[in-house]
């Protein structure tokens, strides 16, 4: 699980960018780079979740200047409007990565400090296995659950809410239901 984690943590950043391959391939391939170059350099020094922060820095910053006049100002796009609510929605596979790379250093964590206090690393393995696993399920839940009410706000045919601030109520809903989720799960525990 721990291989598994560390994958997902390193590829997921990537996907926003890899959306502004058809309007801006050479934007998209340098974020590309800087984002993995990020995420291995944070995975050898021992803190993956630094390629998530600063891929999420970049893809709001991205967002936002997308958005009102900002484009015209500028006289440059990366997102098109009409591909503006799918990339502001996949902001949240970056927030999903940071998650998992949190999940990744408390499981580098807990796996060396049982190990160092005597316990079988086969069976803290096992154990941290399963808490991943059913931490996963309810963060995929809590994932679904948000961006479904975000595209519901976003698709609807007299916009009541501009795509921002649906972006906003649904990491608001994410981040609600998965704390809300984690701390269910601490209290049984």
């Amino acid at each position: 699980m721990r291989q598994v984690l560390a994958v997902l943590s390193l590829v997921l950043p990537v996907i926003p960018f890899i959306m502004l391959m058809p309007n801006n391939p050479s934007i998209s391939l340098i974020l590309i780079a800087i984002t993995l170059s990020i995420g291995l350099i944070g995975l050898l020094m021992g803190n993956l979740s630094v390629e998530s922060w600063i891929a999420l820095t970049m893809a709001l910053i991205i967002s936002v200047t997308s958005q009102g006049y900002v484009p015209y100002i500028f006289h440059v796009v990366l997102v098109q409007p009409q591909g503006l609510t799918i990339f502001d929605g996949s902001i949240i596979i970056i927030e999903y990565s940071l998650i998992l790379s949190q999940l990744y250093n408390n499981y580098v964590r807990y796996m060396r400090e049982f190990s160092s206090k005597g316990y079988d690393k086969d069976e803290v393995n096992n154990a941290l296995n399963s808490l991943i696993k059913w931490i996963l399920i309810f963060l995929i839940i809590s994932l679904l659950a948000s961006f479904t009410i975000y595209y519901v706000i976003t698709m609807m045919t007299v916009p009541l809410i501009d795509p921002f601030t649906a972006l906003v109520i649904f990491a608001v809903t994410y981040i609600v239901i998965s704390r809300y989720l984690l701390t269910r799960i601490k209290g049984r525990s």
